[in-house]
């Protein structure tokens, strides 16, 4: 449906993908007189960038359940699941009404935050089929890329990454889809993926919360514990309540024999930061599936 057109937004879209959100607001703030879908463009973009700092309250405030703005409503939505930890019939059932209508699907933007509920609802293929509407936009390409992860398709997400390379290799998005691929692959593409987000950091002067965790992530699986400790210590004091900063420490403690004490501390502070993440529910479930387990003996 849509070929590769310039962004008014390049800068701020990137930041906002690499968690710099501080700037990505900032760089939003200095975008004046706007109108029509390039001011609806903007406040979206800044949603999204509070929607990072997790500021939920804020934009349940501003994007109200009777918004007529397809793009707000699903952010709305998105931001629900969040809260919850899941995705509720519900809040699916909204976003499924706003994609049915074909008129919404012109906007790459709102095809690719539709695409994120989808996926968390685990309607695939669904997300698939909209995505595919806008093949040379960035944001549906990075989160197709996304959705082929999720079903396990990494055949197909190497595909997409290479079709990429030849109109957008430089662009910040695809190499951060290039990156999610390569850790998804592993073995030797841990490497790849550690430089692909060293790269990023430096080149954008950010060491982010979410560049140092991805970061972290590399050296967990690289086995290089004690840097991957370093990198999510200098993520947590960028943001002490960041949950997928305390979930991985919790991983990573773990991993590196540190005390109980240590590793029930950061356990306490993400159930308390994010008790619906769902690293937090899914040791709850088998909490509650070792203790049925117990009692039958």
């Amino acid at each position: 449906m849509s070929d590769q057109i310039v962004d008014d937004f390049y800068t701020a879209r990137n930041l906002l993908y690499l968690g710099a959100y501080p700037q990505a607001l900032a760089n939003l703030s200095q975008q004046t007189h706007l109108s029509g879908a390039l001011e609806l463009e903007k406040q979206s973009l800044r949603l999204r960038a509070y929607l990072g700092q997790q500021n939920y309250s804020l934009i349940l405030d501003e994007i109200p359940a009777t918004a007529t703005s397809p793009e707000l409503l699903t952010i709305r939505q998105l931001v629900l699941i969040k809260q919850q930890g899941s995705a509720s019939p519900s809040v699916v059932g909204v976003v499924d009404e706003l994609v049915a209508d074909s008129n919404n699907l012109q906007s790459p933007s709102f095809v690719a935050i539709a695409a994120q509920v989808l996926v968390i609802a685990q309607k695939t293929d669904d997300a698939l089929k909209i995505l595919a509407l806008h093949p040379k936009n960035l944001e549906c390409v990075a989160m197709t890329v996304v959705t082929y992860l999720a079903i396990d398709r990494v055949d197909l997400a190497q595909k997409l990454i290479a079709r990429v390379r030849t109109w957008a290799e430089d662009a910040p998005i695809a190499q951060l889809a290039e990156a999610w691929t390569s850790l998804f692959v592993g073995g030797p593409k841990y490497n790849e993926a550690f430089y692909i987000f060293e790269e990023l950091a430096q080149a954008s002067s950010v060491s982010t919360v979410p560049l140092l965790n991805a970061l972290a992530v590399c050296k967990m699986h690289l086995q290089q514990y004690p840097e991957a400790m370093s990198l999510l210590q200098e993520a947590l004091e960028k943001n002490p309540n960041s949950p997928d900063t305390l979930a991985n420490l919790v991983v990573c403690a773990n991993h590196a024999g540190q005390s109980l004490e240590t590793k029930t501390q950061y356990l306490d502070q993400l159930k308390h930061a994010a008790p619906n993440h769902p690293f937090v529910l899914d040791l709850e479930a088998k909490d509650a599936e070792f203790d049925a387990l117990k009692n039958k003996f």
